[in-house]
């Protein structure tokens, strides 16, 4: 498995493609829990030993790093690959045990008959069983692995250190950090041509591809989060986590993407190894460590009031069990490690934890609970001691939960309110975080109750505005949202109706009234409060999107969300905020329909990590769907298969229908478009939703999907009928992106005359480059102009629309050949393979009008391309190669014809495509 550090590609989930669903991969869940895991993201050590290995002054290598970080692991690696270059290896392991014997560790090693009491003629004895004997084939040095190397006795250790100053072996020692004093390893330190490795843990890209080679498959991008949070990046606690969470079906696979379904468990020997962590401390900092497992963060005022000395701390931040750090002015105390918290929770009795929380309590209110956070906290460590906790107390706490979108703590602190208490605000508060969570129905109940309660302006609006949102993205209740929309513009003042105007126009244009939207968005800019126009901007910036006006929808959509994103910094630095977030889908859906994919992709993927930081889930969800979008539209398939799972999978689980709906058709359009059409008919069917339920796009690109369907299995003219109706549609509704869309796949297809004029009247009516690219191809595909189909092919290479451009470069050289013009038909061929390889390994297996494939260049055509791009002459080439001047020229004129090029110039940019 490659090094994360030199691979490319999207990334985020590694894209393994649509048979990623089906396969087991790499490693079953059963051999994930047993078995030795493959070794991963190491590349840059193992080229380090190779380059050691290879070199006669290095004869010492040390890999040094703390516990669990898979030191010994990597070291075996290396051994591994020694022997396959034809070096003896061998394996000592030192132990405290051994440790006492003089040449106890190397005694495996030594010949039977070495005379262990004579160090001389001992040592002579073993540099006679390590030297090489060319005679015997071998003529390297051998390779020896000390693990634990501190633990190795001193006899052995002045003999390895004989051994290596002969040239006879280089010595991999593996040294566990801190190190403690060690005569052994200093030694070998000051060795001559002794070199010092540094393993430090997995990043979070690291983790990520390690957890999907262990589990053959494509993982959710939350719980690769958790598990790098959680095992920060150490191989021996991932290994653990990973193997509890599979035995506890706490980690499992569905709709082809694996993911966890509850809190990390780990095994009972990672628990085993927290122990021993903790073991040896003494009642009064062990006390410490139970405080901030129930309360951290803590400043050392809060410790100090628990009776817990400032020394207390020093150490225990020395022994790395606690972290002190600044929480923006103030000094804070933290566990070191997440586990440390897990372990200790377990062993506080249920009094003990009541007492510490009261205790808590107590003090905050002391210190007058001044802080904005402070409210929260109050309130919930008083739940958890058992104490009464009135209103006065609770509303703060819960606006602040709000406030840093902790929607489960919110329903939490107000759950024990009773009815009779609950004010408008509860109400309020509670339907905004069930509808959040997705318990969709108890958020109707509690915005129904809302409404009874609202009595001025601004609580009239915010109820309909959180009511509205519920029926429609919740419960998929078009006609209750409308009729509760225009309810409460009954009671509203002109303010007010323009802001419900805009909220009507947001659930309109989704169910594809385009014209309407815009008309009723119009004056958006106008309305007072900042949030609210900032949201009407950006319906705005979709229904642009949707009528081909792109430019301005791209604009639009970015000032918005730069705004929203400058706004939430200021409010809370450093932390991640679904509000930010969530914009980024406009400006996704925006970007890919102004054919700047690679923008969407960065915007995408950015957004998404920012949501998973945040749990946010809706924006999770939409922004890989609008991503899988971008990536089926490009056609790269592997990456559309996997962003559409991830939305399609959180959907189901949190119960986002329309949003099933809409990544449900995104996957099967995958599914038909690499050829499988039974997955296409399962997809479509368990994703339908009631059609009152589905946007418009999501209606649509149920129609693609079919339409791909019936011309993988042969039926190409249904399925450019199926293409044609869905464009009618598209345009009945003003959706020009999506009707361009369909009427390019339709011209894909086989029907280019029948749209090649709707796409020019698209083109020019509209602003976006993928248009004009698309009036291109069928302009160029209806009168079998090769020279417009290569330069549409090149439009769509800039463009990012890769499968599209690699069929049209395709038939341009198809068109080409037949027309005799050979090395315009290579110079097609070669772009048609350059922009399927940057599709990956999935792709359109539908029959397709045109096929011709780059003819391959040989060994010594490629040898002598490559020296005359460098700018080499034929002479020299001729010289270097060993070959006369008429056969490099020879060579070179049939690497022309193949590649299409009529000059050395030429040469180097082609040849980067071809390589």
């Amino acid at each position: 498995m490659a090094s994360p550090r030199s691979s490319s590609g999207p990334n985020d989930n590694a894209h393994e493609g649509p048979a990623a669903g089906a396969r087991d991969g790499a490693l079953p869940a059963a051999a994930a829990r047993r078995h030795r895991w493959p070794f991963a993201c190491r590349a840059e050590e193992l080229a380090a030993f190779r380059t050691h290995l290879d070199s006669a002054e290095a004869g010492v290598l040390l890999l040094y790093g703390p516990a669990g970080v898979g030191k010994s692991r990597l070291a075996e690696e290396f051994l591994r690959d020694a022997q396959r270059s034809g070096h003896r290896t061998e394996r000592v392991v030192a132990t405290t045990a051994d440790a006492a014997l003089p040449l106890g560790a190397l005694g495996h090693l030594l010949p039977p008959d070495a005379p262990v009491h004579d160090p001389v003629r001992t040592f002579h004895a073993a540099a006679e069983a390590f030297a090489s004997h060319p005679a015997d084939g071998g003529s390297r040095r051998t390779v020896v692995l000390v693990d634990d190397l501190p633990l190795l006795d001193n006899a052995s250790a002045v003999l390895l250190g004989h051994l290596v100053r002969t040239g006879a072996v280089l010595l991999v020692g593996t040294v566990r950090t801190p190190v403690p004093p060690s005569d052994v390893v200093e030694s070998f330190e000051h060795e001559e041509g002794s070199h010092r490795l540094d393993l430090a843990a997995f990043d979070a890209t690291e983790t990520a591809e390690l957890v999907r080679g262990v589990l053959g498959g494509a993982v959710e991008h939350a719980t690769l989060r958790t598990l790098s949070h959680a095992s920060r990046g150490n191989a021996l606690v991932l290994r653990e986590l990973v193997a509890g969470a599979l035995d506890s079906a706490g980690l499992v696979r569905e709709n082809g993407l694996w993911h966890l379904t509850g809190p990390l468990t780990g095994t009972r020997r990672l628990t085993e190894i927290v122990h021993s962590r903790l073991a040896g401390l003494d009642g009064r900092r062990r006390r410490v460590l139970e405080l901030l497992a129930l309360c951290e963060p803590l400043s050392p005022d809060a410790l100090a009031h628990g009776g817990h000395r400032a020394e207390d701390v020093e150490v225990l931040e020395e022994d790395g069990l606690i972290r002190v750090r600044m929480d923006r002015r103030r000094v804070v105390c933290v566990l070191d490690h997440p586990l440390y918290g897990q372990v200790l929770r377990r062993g506080i009795s249920a009094a003990r934890r009541r007492a510490i929380y009261r205790d808590q309590a107590a003090h905050l209110v002391e210190m007058g609970a001044r802080r904005r956070e402070d409210a929260l906290r109050l309130a919930s460590w008083r739940l958890a001691a058992g104490l009464p906790v009135g209103l006065e107390t609770l509303l703060p706490a819960a606006r602040m939960a709000r406030h840093v979108r902790d929607y489960p703590k919110v329903v939490e602190l107000l759950a024990g309110v009773p009815r009779s208490d609950a004010v408008l605000e509860v109400w309020l508060l509670r339907g905004e975080a069930y509808h959040h969570t997705g318990r969709w129905v108890a958020a109707e109940e509690a915005l129904s109750a809302a409404e009874r309660l609202a009595e001025c302006h601004e609580d009239v609006l915010t109820v309909a505005m959180e009511r509205t949102q519920n029926l429609y993205w919740g419960l998929g209740d078009t006609a209750r949202t409308l009729e509760v929309n225009a309810r409460a513009a009954t009671r509203l003042d002109a303010g007010g109706r323009r802001v419900l105007r805009v909220n009507e126009a947001a659930y309109r244009l989704n169910a594809g009234a385009v014209p309407d939207a815009l008309r009723l968005l119009a004056d958006a800019e106008d309305i007072t409060v900042p949030r609210l126009r900032l949201w009407a901007q950006l319906q705005r910036s979709l229904a642009l999107g949707y009528a081909g006006r792109t430019g301005e929808a791209v604009d639009l959509a970015r000032d918005v969300h730069d705004e929203l994103v400058a706004a939430e910094r200021e409010q809370r630095p450093g932390s991640p905020s679904s509000h930010a977030s969530g914009p980024a889908i406009y400006r996704v859906a925006a970007l890919t329909d102004a054919g700047r994919g690679g923008e969407a992709r960065a915007v995408g993927r950015a957004a998404f990590a920012q949501a998973v930081a945040a749990r946010a889930l809706a924006p999770q969800i939409w922004i890989a769907a609008h991503l899988g979008r971008c990536e089926l539209i490009a056609g790269h398939l592997g990456a559309a298969h996997d962003w559409f799972t991830e939305s399609l999978s959180l959907a189901r689980g949190h119960g986002f229908r329309r949003a099933v709906v809409f990544a449900g058709a995104g996957l099967a359009a995958v599914h038909a478009q690499t050829g499988r059409a039974d997955l296409v008919e399962r997809e479509l069917a368990a994703t339908s939703g009631p059609e009152g339920e589905r946007q418009q796009a999501s209606r649509l690109i149920r129609q693609l999907a079919t339409a791909w369907q019936n011309a993988a299995r042969g039926a190409r003219p249904a399925a450019q009928r199926l293409l044609l109706e869905a464009a009618a549609g598209a345009r009945a509704t003003g959706m020009a992106s999506y009707e361009g869309w369909l009427l390019a796949d339709a011209a894909r297809l086989g029907a280019a005359r029948e749209v090649r004029t709707r796409l020019a009247e698209l083109a020019a009516a509209g602003d976006s480059p993928l248009a004009g690219s698309r009036a291109e191809l069928a302009a160029g595909l209806a009168d079998e102009d090769h020279r417009m189909l290569h330069a549409a092919a090149e439009r769509c290479a800039r463009l990012g629309s890769d499968m599209t451009g690699a069929e049209a470069a395709a038939g341009a050289a198809a068109l080409a050949a037949r027309a005799g013009e050979s090395r315009t038909a290579a110079a097609a061929a070669v772009l048609s393979r350059r922009l399927l390889e940057r599709c990956g390994t999935d792709r359109v297996s539908a029959p397709l009008p045109h096929r011709i494939e780059a003819v391959p260049l040989t060994d010594r055509e490629r040898d002598v391309a490559h020296l005359a791009a460098g700018g080499l002459t034929s002479q020299e080439i001729a010289a270097r190669l060993v070959l006369s001047v008429r056969t490099v020229d020879n060579h070179l004129q049939r690497a022309y014809a193949k590649l299409g090029v009529s000059s050395r110039g030429e040469l180097d940019r082609v040849l980067r495509w071809w390589e």
